[in-house]
């Protein structure tokens, strides 16, 4: 892999869990009637975090499984 690939693919995978890292207190902050988060945040950001993990894994997969020549 060229050295300009593996800083993309740095780049991609740094982007993915910033957004996962954001994505918790971003849901927290929308107003509700309640004032409180909204009970559907509780089962959405999980999943929302694990679709991310698994694009990230397979991004990270999918790299590594190139050659150097590729």
């Amino acid at each position: 892999m060229k050295r300009s690939d593996s800083r993309k693919l740095l780049v991609v995978n740094a982007a993915y869990w910033l957004v996962a890292m954001l994505i918790h207190p971003v849901l927290h902050l929308l107003p509700t009637a309640s004032g409180r988060p909204a009970k559907i945040f509780e089962l959405l950001v999980p999943l929302f975090f694990i679709f991310l993990a698994a694009g990230s894994t397979y991004l990270l997969k999918t790299a590594l499984g190139k050659t150097r020549d590729g």
